[in-house]
């Protein structure tokens, strides 16, 4: 089957931290880092990863709650940097391979606008891809019909179709639901299992 785009989760995927910045916080006694700030990614950084709400803003309170005595700027600059260090740099290395042999390249994912800029400018991913779907800008979180559909719609402008576009996801339910979108896709482990689903889909690079 003709494979004309592959698109790549964030995080698990082309990022993968061995603990989330939270427990660096603890382990860097922060006390109750973990169980406080969870509370803020459980609850108000969703509503800004899926609307345009100002993170810097709401993860005040929670910073106050650890002892956090820098800007609430400063928290993100030094989780940027700690998650900096975990690009997969082999899978990235991928991307124009693929794109030589005429395989467009997007990456997915939920994010309030402060990390989606650190992935665009900061890691460089506006020009390594073809394009990227974020949920602040799609307004709707991936794994909903309303992020599917706004995927779907920028590829068929390019003349992509459902049939020929292959999904990373390093969440089952992520893949689950795009098989139901008519979308191939492969539980992302490592860059050696991922070489070998290419081999699978008979992609050569």
């Amino acid at each position: 089957m003709n494979t004309k785009a592959i698109i790549f989760d964030v995080d698990g995927v082309l990022v993968n931290v061995p603990y989330f910045f939270t427990q660096e916080l603890q382990n860097n006694w922060y006390e109750n880092a973990v169980e406080i700030m969870n509370e803020y990614y459980g609850k108000e950084n969703t509503l800004c990863a899926e609307w345009v709400w100002e993170a810097r803003e709401l993860i005040e309170p929670y910073l106050e709650r650890i002892w956090w005595t820098k800007w609430s700027e400063r928290y993100f600059e030094e989780q940027f940097q700690f998650e900096e260090k975990y690009i997969e740099t082999a899978l990235i290395k991928t991307i124009p391979k693929l794109q030589k042999i005429g395989i467009k390249s997007y990456l997915w994912t939920d994010q309030e606008k402060n990390r989606a800029k650190f992935l665009r400018e900061t890691l460089n991913f506006q020009n390594i891809f073809d394009g990227c779907f974020i949920s602040c800008e799609i307004w709707s979180r991936k794994g909903f019909p309303v992020f599917w559909n706004s995927v779907k719609e920028t590829l068929w402008k390019e003349e992509i179709q459902e049939h020929e576009i292959v999904f990373f996801d390093d969440l089952q339910s992520n893949i689950d639901v795009a098989k139901q979108e008519g979308i191939q896709a492969f539980l992302y482990t490592n860059i050696n299992n991922f070489l070998k689903d290419l081999d699978t889909l008979e992609i050569k690079i």
